[in-house]
């Protein structure tokens, strides 16, 4: 008779000294992670800034952590396949999203479906470094600043073209925004590649390029300057270029590049890897490479890189929803 009390009470006990067990497997996982390599998923062509930079942080990782950081090029669907790949991988740390910030602030609200969802599906991580755009011309054009190309535009609605790299990246946002607060119409030609040659060529006026681009054409004297974008001030590297706040109230909106991990990784993995990536951004010899991208180092707890990303959308999806701009 006693059998048939007490194994109720057996079965309890094993059910619990089952999940204690499970617990303890967990917390000494994630206390000796990481212990094989990591992946760094990004959703760009290997070469470009955002991918070199990347495999400095990589590189920066793995000497910290201990173990190789291998980065994975997905490149394709404005960043979506990267994505969908780190929000269905395992929450354990050792799957990593590099992304510059349109993937979470402004895709969402231009595709009508993706396969995952970026409030849901991801946690931050940190962000790495702010990377800008500058809006260039050729030499020959003949508005010399922003204020001029607007009036130019203004006065001839339709006639003035911008290029950019496809609808709904920044540079193509970006230009959007402006001429939203500066109630002016430009015709949208979208490159796959090779504008910014077009554009110091004078086949078409202006277009919103990639610092790590931009710049060597500037120096070279192939293409002049009107404004500096993502940044958040004026550039150092040029100072002589007004940062587009200064010439277009509210026009200037952040942009970053960072990491973020699929949902559910344990905060202590998130925490950890957080403060590498803080440590290699302080880091000077980390920081002059930076630089010489044009890129300007920027620290941030997860959740103030949740925040800002809140922030950005809120934007974004406004001028999206007005300027009806569908990426599927």
């Amino acid at each position: 008779m006693s059998h048939s009390y007490s194994h109720p009470l057996s079965i309890r006990r094993l059910l619990a000294a089952s999940v204690l067990a499970l617990a303890s497997v967990a917390a000494t996982a994630q206390a000796n992670w990481p212990t094989r390599p990591i992946r760094i998923v990004i959703g760009l062509p290997a070469g470009l800034a955002a991918d070199v930079i990347a495999r400095m942080y990589g590189e920066k990782l793995s000497k910290a952590l201990g173990q190789p950081v291998v980065v994975d090029n997905k490149p394709g669907a404005t960043g979506n396949i990267a994505q969908d790949t780190v929000a269905k991988a395992p929450a354990d740390g050792y799957t990593l999203l590099y992304a510059v910030s349109n993937s979470f602030v402004s895709n969402p609200h231009a595709f009508a479906r993706l396969p995952f969802d970026v409030d849901k599906d991801f946690a931050p991580v940190a962000q790495t470094v702010r990377n800008g755009l500058y809006l260039v011309t050729a030499r020959d054009f003949p508005a010399r600043t922003l204020q001029e190309a607007m009036a130019l535009a203004r006065a001839a609605p339709g006639r003035y073209s911008y290029a950019s790299y496809g609808l709904g990246g920044f540079p193509h946002l970006v230009m959007e925004l402006v001429l939203a607060q500066e109630k002016v119409e430009m015709l949208h030609v979208p490159y796959k590649g090779g504008a910014l040659t077009d554009v110091a060529a004078g086949t078409v006026p202006l277009v919103w390029e990639p610092a790590a681009n931009a710049i060597p054409f500037m120096k070279e004297g192939r293409v002049r300057a009107l404004a500096v974008w993502g940044y958040g001030q004026r550039n150092p590297a040029t100072p002589e270029v007004p940062n587009i706040a200064e010439l277009v109230p509210g026009a200037d909106v952040a942009s970053f590049q960072g990491f973020w991990a699929p949902a559910k990784t344990p905060r202590e993995i998130v925490v950890r890897l957080n403060e590498e990536i803080t440590r290699a951004s302080r880091d000077p010899a980390l920081i002059e490479k930076l630089r010489l991208a044009y890129a300007e180092p920027v620290v941030s707890t997860p959740d103030q890189m949740a925040a800002e990303v809140r922030r950005e959308s809120v934007r974004w999806r406004q001028l999206i929803r007005d300027k009806n701009i569908r990426l599927d």
